[in-house]
């Protein structure tokens, strides 16, 4: 059997389309884009999200920004890490991509937070980064505009 990056079978990319950005491309891509990728406030959609190959990597880039700013302020970290996930918004078909990007992307913050201050993720912080990547990653047809439920896709914008 066929597989693609993570995982998944051929027939999902016969069903779905679903094909996975390489690291180098996605890298690429966003160099065009850099200084939108330091503002943690810039937002981006990615239509079409998967597990997250390109949220991940502007989140990255957006928390070396945060690392800058408040590398000594644990709490001001926090903030601007919890401010530079709120600019993020995914939107995908299927739900165990949904799943994958949310547990992802919340897992670059605690790398992050980790890298910097040598301690975990306070429990708080990581429940407030979940219930963001909840709202702001959902899954639908970004063709359509309507969620899995049929509703229109609808996000709140972070308007800081």
């Amino acid at each position: 059997m066929l597989m693609n990056r993570s995982g998944n079978s051929r027939q999902r990319i016969i069903d779905h389309g679903e094909v996975f950005t390489p690291p180098g491309l996605v890298n690429n891509m966003l160099d065009l884009v850099a200084h939108e990728c330091e503002r943690i406030d810039s937002r981006f959609l990615e239509p079409a999200c998967g597990d997250g190959n390109f949220l991940a990597e502007v989140l990255r880039r957006k928390l070396l920004t945060v690392d800058k700013r408040n590398a000594h302020n644990r709490d001001k970290w926090e903030r601007d890490a919890t401010l530079a996930v709120c600019s993020l918004y995914g939107i995908d078909l299927l739900a165990d991509n949904i799943a994958a990007c949310g547990v992802r992307l919340l897992e670059v913050v605690r790398v992050a937070h980790e890298a910097r201050f040598k301690l975990p993720l306070p429990d708080a912080a990581a429940r407030a980064v979940a219930y963001i990547l909840l709202k702001n990653i959902v899954q639908g047809d970004a063709l359509t505009l309507l969620t899995a439920a049929g509703q229109p896709t609808l996000f709140v914008l972070n308007s800081r």
